[in-house]
């Protein structure tokens, strides 16, 4: 009986370490895509930008707002949206 609380103690220890490490990876993976996003979009068109622009406006909302995860994913998408071939017709 003993060994579990000892156990638990432990576990109950280190969980606030562990999520405090989880956020910052969270924040780390949020400011890459953040760039990596502005690094795209200076070589990509108006239309895509624009197209991308509310994408990533709510995935910097998101990351700001400590919900990491769905910053991220909000960041991915936007940086697809500008990664994507442009729709004008090639002469």
């Amino acid at each position: 009986m003993k060994l579990h609380i000892v156990v638990a103690g432990a576990a109950l220890a280190f969980a606030p370490f562990a999520m405090a490490e989880e956020a910052v990876q969270g924040t780390a993976d949020c400011a890459s895509l953040q760039a990596q996003y502005d690094q795209a979009a200076a070589t990509a068109t108006a239309e895509q930008v624009s197209a991308a622009k509310a994408a990533r406006d709510e995935g910097e909302k998101l990351c700001s707002e400590g919900k990491s995860a769905e910053g991220s994913a909000k960041l991915k998408e936007a940086i697809s949206q500008i990664a994507a071939p442009s729709q004008q017709p090639s002469q």
